[in-house]
């Protein structure tokens, strides 16, 4: 007789919102139970309430904020509700989307020390124990390095570690694969299954479904309003909901896009000629003294074109930006037209020049998302002051966020947020736009709306984007010119099939 599987998770008729008095339900009388031993992943479209619905899985809310108006929520047997933060982390670890966000020491091997201690490891295992965590994930050669340095992908491997370190019973992944490449997500899944195999649970948040439909026990899809729409789908049934995934706006892996193709004359806006960028000591490993990330490359980004640059994590494409943003030090030239970057001075440039950053949190000035917009709106001279409210108004419906025009910029989604950032930088009226992964952590819909805005931006306004990002179909079907930073070059692979690719 086979053996009853112990729940981990159990949630009935969960109500839950932000303000006690508030109209809209963030979870809408949610129920859903999780088997132990499972890998879990709940989807849906951006800003439907998946973050929301992890933190209050684990607990967080309502306890650090938020009100719970009905249900029950239990893990392994026991309500959330009872259990005091260290009980809950004995059996539920979290993986936020913004890794920044669970780091309190400076470099991986301090912040590994501090989970043991928090666990109470006792100090002579520790050593051990962190050096196996790490040599098994393949972190080994990020432990002496600041966290403050590491990329956007760096980061989430290092937090992974840091989870696995601790060996509760469950792992929350929140959009783990942010800011990382494609393979370095599969080499994440690839470490996953091991865990999972160790007899680790995952409850996992994604927009991305590729990575998880090999390994994924079920797919959970939470819809628009909060609202579970649908679940039991798998690897062996995945197919035939595809048509369903496509309108609730979720990518569907593998499908066709189509190219797009820009033949008109244009001039160079940013050259890069024999671009040479280190990081110093404290950005490596203990015996290192620097690590060169571009070696004497070359580019040229176009006024009304989009580039794109792809690349490994942590191969320098953020501090190529950073560069060009006389935010790095950097030897050989770089032009903003036709003048070297070393000449223009730096109110002059962020006039000219405006960024979206890896975490969008960073830029944001006001307290409310419609006066965000018109702050930026107000870059931009000879518009009134009912003109900017009016566009920012458009702006804000275009993008799904005139819902939230009253809300903080901070109690927004992570994909939310950075919509918001995108359209912000948009509304500047700046020529030139550096997008750092503009469109991760958004749903299908959504990812192309804010292309196609973005393409008609370029076209109308004579434009110069460059973005980067990890999704190799996003680049090749509205890049203009795609680069791969390779081997510290930047290579031209505008056109190119992936075959063609690796011969390059």
């Amino acid at each position: 007789m086979k053996q009853k599987t112990e729940e981990m998770l159990h949630l009935r008729d969960v109500v839950f919102r932000y303000h006690p008095k508030g109209k809209r339900n963030i979870l809408d009388h949610v129920s859903l139970d999780i088997a132990d031993h499972t890998i879990t992943v709940i989807t849906g479209s951006s800003g439907c309430g998946k973050s929301t619905m992890a933190a209050v899985s684990a607990g967080l809310y309502p306890e650090n904020g938020g009100y719970l108006e009905s249900g029950e929520i239990t893990l392994y047997g026991r309500s959330v509700r009872e259990m005091n933060p260290q009980e809950r982390a004995s059996v539920m670890t979290v993986m936020f989307q913004n890794p920044d966000l669970q780091f309190c020491m400076q470099t991986l091997r301090n912040e590994m020390e501090f989970c043991l201690e928090n666990i109470c490891v006792p100090a002579e295992e520790m050593d051990q124990r962190i050096k196996n965590t790490a040599e098994e994930l393949g972190v080994a050669y990020l432990l002496d390095r600041r966290l403050s340095t590491l990329s956007g992908g760096e980061k989430q491997k290092a937090n992974l570690a840091c989870l696995f370190l601790m060996k509760s019973r469950c792992i929350l992944l929140d959009e783990p694969f942010a800011n990382i490449d494609e393979d370095a997500a599969w080499e994440m899944v690839d470490m996953i299954k091991k865990m999972h195999d160790t007899g680790t649970s995952f409850l996992v948040i994604d927009h991305r479904l590729e990575y998880w439909i090999p390994v994924a026990d079920e797919i959970i899809v939470l819809g628009k309003g909060g609202k579970l729409i649908k679940s039991g789908i798998n690897k062996d049934n995945f197919r035939e909901y595809s048509s369903f995934l496509r309108e609730n706006g979720l990518f569907y892996p593998n499908e066709d896009r189509k190219v797009h193709e820009n033949t008109e004359m244009t001039r160079p806006m940013i050259t890069l000629k024999n671009l040479t960028i280190t990081v110093g000591e404290k950005w490596k490993k203990k015996g290192q003294s620097e690590q060169m990330l571009t070696d004497m490359a070359d580019a040229v980004f176009e006024k009304k074109r989009i580039s794109a640059v792809l690349g490994p994590s942590g191969s320098g494409k953020t501090t190529m930006f950073q560069a060009i943003l006389k935010q790095h030090a950097y030897t050989g030239e770089i032009l903003i037209g036709d003048t070297p970057l070393h000449k223009i001075r730096r109110g002059k440039l962020y006039s000219e020049v405006g960024i979206v950053f890896q975490n969008p949190a960073d830029q944001f000035v006001t307290q409310n998302v419609l006066e965000e917009v018109e702050a930026s709106l107000r870059q931009r001279k000879g518009l009134s002051k009912e003109e900017k409210s009016s566009i920012a108004k458009e702006l804000l419906e275009e993008y799904g966020l005139s819902g939230y025009r009253n809300y903080s910029p901070y109690m927004l989604s992570q994909g939310q947020q950075r919509r918001l950032a995108v359209l912000s930088v948009l509304a500047s009226g700046k020529k030139i736009l550096l997008l750092d992964e503009p469109t991760y952590g958004q749903d299908y819909s959504t990812t192309i709306s804010i292309m196609e805005h973005l393409r008609r931006k370029v076209e109308h306004e004579c434009m110069t984007v460059i973005l980067i990002t990890h999704d190799s179909r996003l680049a090749k079907q509205y890049a203009d010119k795609v680069y791969r930073l390779k081997d510290k070059k930047l290579v031209d692979i505008t056109g190119l099939s992936d075959e063609d690719e690796v011969k390059t």
